[in-house]
């Protein structure tokens, strides 16, 4: 993103506490955390409003592992980004989390922040015809150029994966590995599973 037109402000949470997520989001925003939550609010809000007005500069806030959050700091989330009583958005929020966070947002002392969501995305794992080049992307980052992968390893990569991309990349490396103990130049559907049985364990 062009840094002169947006400030990206990325924070992972986990099992943290209103307070916890207070201090690190004014820490992204650049800002030092107050000692008290009112005051931390107010902080919060200020630096949105500060960047966006007079600096013309969009916060882009995202949010990781957004569905191990509790309630309470969901429905202080509603609250945090709520601007001139929701007629103005100066920021961008971006919420990321597993297949639990979809159920979370259905209860009902959520609805108020499900219904400020203006775009829902749920992503589906690549589709077979995607693995092969998804794959000679990540090793050519890698520095490999020539195909170690054959068509039945990548069969047996799609099936064990579904194409979830973290699954993909798991199995991808435990065929490495294996491959690279066994002195193998390439990498067959045998390789996968074996690989796959070391990675289960």
């Amino acid at each position: 993103m062009n840094p002169g037109l947006y400030r990206p402000c990325y924070f992972t949470l986990s099992t943290v506490t209103v307070m916890d997520f207070y201090r690190g989001l004014l820490m992204s925003l650049g800002e030092i955390p107050a000692s008290r939550k009112i005051t931390m609010f107010h902080q919060i809000q200020h630096s949105i409003i500060s960047l966006y007005n007079d600096q013309r500069i969009t916060p882009v806030i995202m949010l990781d592992e957004v569905h191990m959050l509790s309630n309470s700091i969901l429905e202080d989330l509603r609250l945090l980004f709520s601007f001139n009583m929701d007629s103005e958005n100066p920021f961008i929020l971006i919420l990321s989390g597993q297949p639990p966070l979809r159920n979370k947002l259905q209860l009902a002392v959520n609805a108020p922040l499900k219904q400020r969501i203006s775009i829902k995305y749920n992503m589906q794992g690549l589709r077979k015809e995607e693995l092969t080049e998804y794959l000679s992307s990540r090793l050519k980052a890698a520095g490999v150029t020539h195909g170690i992968f054959t068509p039945t390893a990548i069969d047996a990569i799609y099936s064990a994966s579904r194409g979830i991309p973290r699954l993909v990349n798991n199995l991808a490396t435990a065929s490495l590995m294996y491959a690279c103990a066994s002195k193998m130049a390439e990498i067959n559907e045998e390789t996968v599973y074996q690989g796959q049985k070391d990675f289960e364990i």
